[in-house]
């Protein structure tokens, strides 16, 4: 597997507080399949705002402690974007993609989207920027209306869903949303957003319970195949078939998940 949505950076956002942490977090996940991960610290101007330099240094000095701790786990650089009306066309955003890729990881407020969303991320495909949007399940924009995704998506955004957002750990409302994004084929990515705090690491908890309940479907494309292609800065496909025949159920999909979820 390929997280390409986490917080295990330590001393930078919400996520990890220092580098033990950071490296019990990292075992957990390499002991649960995962060979790459991204470092998506948070980059909110004003309270999570580091100068790149600085994450820069933790970074390494994480790079170094993985070598001397003998993981085998590989960390890419990256960050979680927020964006606002205010930094729109202040931003380098150059610093903050994913790897050397051109991909870049971005989230915005939770409960109404700035007036310049639209514009801010048509700027970015615009300078050659290839956004995708985390969590889009999460946003209350996008949970009154999904169809936005599909709006969003022919703009040039990429989305990317929580695992723990089909698991319940948000709401069942949250949970319905990701289902009907997921089965419209609306999904580029099925990502953690691991933040460090517990040993219960959603990506994994999800693959398993996809393999035992639902095998007919293959997660590989978003947790494996995509996030490769941000690796090599590689072309994703924005559109894909999706699951339509089971979208029919979404309900009764939901409730059967979260009643596994909660065996």
């Amino acid at each position: 597997m390929i997280d390409i949505h986490s917080h295990v950076l330590f001393g930078v956002d919400d996520g990890s507080v220092d580098l033990e942490n950071s490296l019990y977090s990292l075992k957990l996940l390499q002991d649960a399949g995962v060979t790459d991960v991204f470092t998506t610290s948070h980059y909110i101007v004003g309270e999570y705002d580091l100068p790149r330099e600085e994450i820069n240094r933790k970074f390494k000095e994480l790079q170094e402690a993985i070598v001397r701790e003998g993981l085998t786990i590989n960390i890419h650089p990256g960050a979680e974007y927020y964006l606002t009306d205010a930094n729109s066309k202040t931003s380098n955003f150059a610093d903050y993609t994913l790897g050397n890729s051109k991909y870049i990881l971005v989230e915005t407020a939770m409960n109404g989207f700035p007036h310049n969303l639209l514009e801010t991320l048509y700027q970015l495909v615009v300078k050659g920027f290839k956004p995708i949007l985390a969590h889009p399940e999460r946003y209350s924009d996008i949970i009154s209306n999904p169809k936005q995704v599909e709006d969003l998506i022919y703009r040039n955004v990429y989305m990317q869903a929580n695992a723990g957002s089909f698991l319940g750990y948000y709401g069942k409302s949250i949970a319905k949303t990701v289902w009907e994004l997921f089965s419209n084929g609306w999904i580029h990515f099925i990502a953690s957003d691991y933040h460090c705090h517990s040993d219960d690491y959603p990506l994994a908890r999800l693959v398993d319970v996809f393999s035992r309940e639902y095998p007919e479907i293959n997660l590989d494309l978003y947790i494996k195949e995509n996030p490769t292609k941000i690796i090599a800065n590689e072309k994703i496909e924005y559109l894909s078939a999706g699951f339509s025949h089971l979208s029919q159920e979404p309900e009764s999909f939901i409730s059967r998940l979260l009643s596994i979820f909660k065996r």
